[in-house]
């Protein structure tokens, strides 16, 4: 089969397209032919070994977290998934397995989920990795419920996209940072606030809108991009930070938010995911969740999609097609 593999870790011209032995399923497993693979900032951090503390490399190496596809076969043990189901799934990458940039994937059972009907692969592949990692930020971790103030910080990227969905959803009302380009997006997805962070003063257009702070900041961003977070909160509030891996990023004031009486997390996607996946399945075909913006490349083009994410000039989620 058709995969884009690494034979060490680097940067992104260790990307390289190959053929290598299609992968047989396991107990528990679901052998997945992929139509399409999202293209998440932890694949370019796997690709450099910022994973390293949670991943043993064995060479060579098939990247990618989330897919989109049909089920091609099924292991021992496995029931509910018929050959030719549509399904979309987390990989098990994050457990040292090969990963979705390949024409076929296994993965754990208890992380496939049916797709949508009112998707295409496409759309499917930029949901897995964001939505979960919005949904566990908002909901495991941060508690959201109706009536509170939530602010989103990044609300243009598909993290952000995401948890303004299901914090309006939830019943939250909601503010979220992002670009001037972005604004008129966000406030579709049910912002009340948009904040131009480049040109506003976060602290001063947060309060404007909620006098004695925000009971939720949740940071899509992180690497110090806000740094007065723990002031934007009221009393008992709380600041959830997307885990990002990053040189540097040393995550929110645990400390210093406790000492002021305020609460701090620092979230990421659970694995297995297959139960939070399957109810954002769920708010996607009632059409109260939509998924990002995507902009799709051959899965040969890899290389660019990743330097587009690292550079930070991938303006919408990056999607590599796989198979038609």
């Amino acid at each position: 089969m058709r995969a884009v593999v690494i034979d060490r870790l680097g940067g992104s011209e260790v990307l390289q397209l190959s053929l290598v032995q299609r992968p047989e399923p396991g107990p528990g497993e679901v052998l997945i032919r992929v139509h399409c693979a999202g293209v998440n900032p932890a694949d370019w951090k796997c690709r450099q070994g910022y994973l390293s503390h949670f991943i043993t490399y064995t060479f060579p190496f098939v990247l990618g977290f989330d897919l989109a596809g049909t089920v091609a076969a099924t292991g021992e043990g496995v029931s509910g998934l018929p050959e030719g189901t549509r399904v979309f799934a987390q990989s098990d990458v994050g457990a040292g397995k090969w990963g979705s940039y390949a024409e076929f994937v296994c993965v754990s059972q208890d992380s496939v989920v049916q797709m949508p009907d009112n998707l295409d692969f496409a759309q499917a592949a930029a949901v897995p990795t964001p939505a979960l990692a919005a949904w566990a930020g908002l909901f495991e971790d941060g508690g959201v419920e109706k009536g509170q103030k939530v602010l989103i910080h990044g609300g243009g990227g598909a993290v952000g996209n995401f948890a303004i969905q299901f914090a309006k959803d939830a019943g939250a009302q909601v503010a979220a940072t992002c670009g001037a380009a972005n604004r008129s997006y966000v406030e579709s997805l049910g912002c009340e606030l948009s904040i131009d962070y480049r040109t506003q003063n976060i602290f001063a257009a947060t309060r404007q809108w909620s006098a004695d702070g925000v009971d939720l900041v949740l940071d899509c961003v992180g690497c110090g991009s806000l740094p007065d977070g723990l002031d934007l909160l009221r009393p008992g509030g709380m600041l959830v930070s997307i885990l990002t891996l990053a040189e540097g990023d040393t995550g929110p004031d645990h400390v210093g938010a406790a000492q002021r009486g305020l609460r701090t997390a620092v979230t990421y996607s659970k694995m297995p995911s297959g139960a939070p996946l399957g109810t954002i399945a769920t708010l996607l075909t009632s059409g109260r969740v939509h998924p990002p913006r995507i902009e799709v490349l051959p899965l040969e083009q890899a290389a660019k999609a990743h330097d587009l994410l690292q550079s930070g000039n991938a303006k919408v989620k990056m999607v590599l097609q796989v198979a038609e």
